[in-house]
């Protein structure tokens, strides 16, 4: 197994850096971020769901959380927490990206997450396929 496989199969680890990053990354903006945030976009690009600040910062932490217990309940093998892995990565940029969009950036939410989340699968087929 190459060294990137190596660490995304060390899924309990990739999950705790994901987590604290977030955390950190909420705290640090958390003064900047409105009181609303908008935390799901359409088709078109438009916000169409949003929810007070501190469920939209604490919210993919928990679930990064709680799909590394999952992992863990399950026992999963090595290609699976490689996978999850993946997944909690693209958590951790698509929280970034959410960030971003509420401190006003001009951030194309939309088709990024589309190629990140194509990417993760294509990834992901090649690793399972290995």
């Amino acid at each position: 197994m190459n060294p990137p496989a190596r660490f995304l199969a060390r899924q309990k680890t990739v999950a705790a850096i994901v987590t604290a990053a977030l955390l950190a990354l909420g705290l640090a903006l958390y003064g900047a971020l409105p009181g609303q945030m908008a935390i799901h976009w359409n088709a078109a690009g438009e916000p169409d769901n949003v929810v007070s600040k501190p469920l939209a910062i604490l919210a993919m932490p928990a679930i990064v959380v709680f799909m590394s217990v999952l992992f863990e309940v399950t026992g999963s093998d090595a290609g699976d927490r490689i996978v999850g892995s993946l997944a909690m990565l693209l958590l951790l940029v698509v929280q970034v990206m959410v960030f971003g969009a509420n401190l006003g950036y001009d951030v194309p939410i939309v088709p990024i997450a589309l190629a990140l989340a194509g990417g993760m699968v294509a990834v992901a087929v090649y690793f399972e396929t290995r």
